[in-house]
């Protein structure tokens, strides 16, 4: 019947439920476990089970669930200890009419008791979240008191400070001691204002730490700030990537800037985008009248159809080379380049064509002019060469004609003939001066030159031509004089023997030039009339290569008009044969010496300003020059030269041997029992060289004196590893008598 009553009251005061009655101690724990109620109502006294022990149990079983005692009569002191117990509150079954509101007390006090452990929970969470945070961040994180007292950091502050002080830092110490730049950022900070600021400290061992810091106030539920946060995240690899990128972009902005080709970008369109200093000096044009431009505005009209195939290929994905344009500057006056062309894609449509190009104006400016001056030349060499063959036969005609005439007598009708004949030749005379005339028919402009300085102004166009694998070593000797020549005529054989040379040199080599005095005597003259040498006083022009060297029988034809060793297409044979008609137009003359392998020697001799074909002074003779007895052992391939050496010496009183090569030098030495007293040798030879001589004649006979001689320079020999530095040498061409000076040196010294 209680039951039933309470259950009555929970229906009047409309509280759904669902009920379990249980009156002992086995279905009360049953209940627990399977019914789970929200709320336990309880009598106190129980004939098989007693209230308290019901209660003890709920708060074992389900301390968080409501337990209400409901009772007929109850003192106020059992009332305590029930409550003292864990019951939430206790009912007088003589008014239960108060059963709704005690129920709905006791589930609001549970829902609030649960919301309070929730959010209790739900803080410990998060604090331990925070806490988590706080203490492993990649980020330092420091908290600082109003005074500046770090309240608390985090593990990445006093790794920090440790790299930075070289000693960590504790709760306690001042905000200064970690950042002392970051000092107005906290007093911001504690004024209300968040602050950010990038700061390069110092490492303890030197490097750089940059830091990005913010310091915000922190403040409490009244809005007053209680302290600073101070946040800082390591930015050093960021630093050193922009860093590395400014100096990128300076280098690229450096070279671009200041690279003497021409660089452009343009839109598809032809507008531009940017161009580099080297265009805008090119063109004239400022930075706004191109912005307001397309590039075909600058292009010359006899290059735009060129222009738009080339622009239409980039487009399609080709990369062009060699694309020669005709621009127009802002003037008016065309420049010729050369580049290539590109186009910059992006997601598969063409977005920027980028070109660089260079000035090559004043490269075919003088392209063409060496194309018109050999074109001249060549048919010069050709008009004159016919003309001396033709003057030289008609002079024969004409002489031997007179001749005949003289033979008849005065009355002999074919006197009449004869003059005929002469009178043809006459005429044939007269062409072929005609054509003479033609070949000088070139105006020159003769001057006083500084043949050093001719050299030195053309300088950087032989380096040039000569390209980066070939080498160009000036030797100027000071004081060598002036000469009167075209200066246009004398950089035009500078330049013909220049790649004369480098075509000699396939792969790599080196190229000399030098320059000297010169004095050649008659005995010089006479050994080399076939060129027809004035004796006086010259200015010596050498070209000298280590290229293949040529073979005796091309040294015959070398300056011949249109003969050429080169491949067909690759040469006209009018360089060298240009080279010969300026020197002798010169009033000068150029040898050539040359051996297989051994490179190539080009000397020009040209006469000295005020000196132009003076015969050597008679008066004041040289000193006697002392002859000898000793015995000389010549070796010279050259039977020329082999035999103006020895019969020059023998002039002289010295008994003299003759050889070959090295090879017959040692046969001769071991046969002939004439004692030697010095050897003279060609550097080089068949069979056996002069190096090789000299050193098997330095394990026989060790005092055995050797001078050596060449058609090379004596530092082109050393160069060239032909001979070792110091060892005596005679530069060719020599004449007798500097031959026999130089013995006799040698000799006498022998002995001193």
């Amino acid at each position: 019947m209680d039951a039933e009553l309470v259950e009555y009251e929970l229906q009047r005061a409309r509280i759904p439920f669902a009920a379990r009655r249980v009156d002992t101690r086995e279905s009360f724990l049953r209940e627990l476990d399977e019914f789970e109620p929200d709320l336990i109502l309880s009598d106190y006294s129980v004939p098989r089970f007693d209230g308290m022990t019901a209660l003890s149990l709920a708060r074992q079983r389900a301390p968080s669930v409501p337990f209400l005692i409901v009772t007929g009569s109850v003192n106020e002191e059992t009332a305590v200890g029930c409550m003292k117990a864990g019951a939430t509150d206790y009912l007088l079954k003589s008014n239960l009419a108060r059963i709704g509101p005690a129920i709905e007390g006791a589930l609001a006090r549970v829902r609030a008791r649960d919301e309070k452990a929730r959010a209790e929970e739900a803080l410990r969470r998060s604090e331990a979240n925070l806490r988590a945070i706080f203490n492993n961040s990649l980020q330092a994180f420091v908290l600082i008191d109003p005074d500046g007292t770090i309240q608390a950091l985090n593990s990445t502050a006093v790794e920090w400070s440790t790299r930075l002080l070289g000693r960590p830092l504790h709760e306690g110490a001042q905000v200064a001691d970690l950042v002392p730049e970051a000092v107005d950022e906290f007093r911001a900070a504690l004024a209300g204002e968040a602050r950010n600021a990038e700061r390069c400290l110092e490492d303890t061992d030197g490097s750089e730490l940059w830091l990005e810091i913010s310091q915000a106030p922190v403040v409490d539920e009244e809005g007053s700030v209680i302290g600073v946060c101070l946040n800082a995240r390591d930015i050093s690899t960021r630093k050193q990537a922009e860093r590395a990128l400014r100096e990128s972009e300076a280098r690229y902005r450096d070279l671009f800037d200041n690279a003497s080709d021409l660089v452009c970008a343009t839109d598809p369109g032809g507008r531009f985008l940017y161009v580099n200093r080297a265009w805008h000096q090119a063109i004239g044009l400022s930075g706004t009248e191109l912005g307001h431009s397309r590039f075909l505005d600058v292009v010359h009209p006899d290059s735009r159809e060129r222009y738009e195939e080339v622009v239409r290929r980039a487009l399609a994905g080709e990369t062009l080379t060699h694309v020669e344009l005709v621009l127009v500057t802002g003037s008016g006056t065309p420049i010729t380049v050369e580049g290539n062309l590109s186009c910059t894609p992006e997601n598969g449509r063409p977005v920027m064509l980028r070109g660089i190009y260079r000035d090559v104006t004043e490269r075919r400016r003088v392209e063409d002019q060496l194309r018109r001056a050999e074109r001249m030349q060549a048919a010069g060499r050709l008009a004159g060469g016919m003309a001396h063959e033709v003057n030289n036969m008609m002079t024969g005609v004409i002489g031997f004609s007179e001749f005949l005439m003289r033979s008849f007598a005065e009355d002999d009708p074919r006197r009449g003939e004869v003059q005929e004949i002469i009178r043809a030749g006459t005429r044939a005379s007269d062409v072929t001066r005609q054509l003479l005339a033609f070949t000088r028919q070139q105006l020159l402009h003769p001057e006083a030159l500084d043949i050093n300085g001719v050299v030195n102004g053309v300088e950087k166009m032989l380096r040039r031509s000569l390209g980066e694998d070939h080498e160009l070593e000036l030797r100027l000797a000071a004081g060598v004089g002036e000469i009167r020549a075209d200066r246009g005529q004398l950089e035009q054989v500078l330049l013909n023997l220049t790649l004369n040379a480098r075509d000699a040199m396939p792969s790599h080599g080196q190229v000399t030039i030098a320059t000297g005095r010169a004095t050649l005597d008659e005995v010089y003259a006479q050994a080399h009339a076939g060129i027809g040498v004035p004796s006086g006083e010259y200015v010596l022009l050498s070209v000298t290569d280590t290229g293949s060297g040529m073979s005796p029988e091309v040294q015959a034809r070398i300056f011949e008009p249109f003969f050429t060793t080169k491949p067909v297409g690759q040469g006209t044979g009018l360089g060298l044969s240009t080279v010969y008609g300026i020197v002798k137009q010169s009033d000068g003359f150029i040898w050539c010496y040359s051996e297989p392998g051994r490179g190539s020697t080009f000397k020009i001799y040209l006469p000295r300003a005020g000196a132009r074909s003076l015969p050597m002074a008679p008066a004041a003779p040289p000193a006697a020059l002392r002859g000898g007895y000793e015995t000389i052992l010549v070796v010279e391939d050259e039977d020329v030269v082999r035999s103006l050496a020895c019969r020059g010496l023998r002039e002289h009183g010295y008994t003299v041997l003759e050889a070959r090569h090295g090879r017959e030098a040692l046969d001769r030495l071991a046969e002939d029992h004439h004692a030697v007293d010095l050897v003279i040798s060609d550097v080089v030879m068949p069979e056996l060289g002069g190096r090789e001589l000299g050193a098997r004649l330095a394990a026989l006979r060790p005092e055995l004196p050797i001078l050596y001689m060449s058609g090379y320079t004596g530092d082109d020999v050393i160069q060239r590893g032909l001979l070792e530095p110091g060892a005596p040498f005679q530069q060719k061409p020599f004449t007798p008598e500097g031959l026999a000076r130089k013995v006799r040196e040698m000799l006498d010294g022998r002995r001193v």
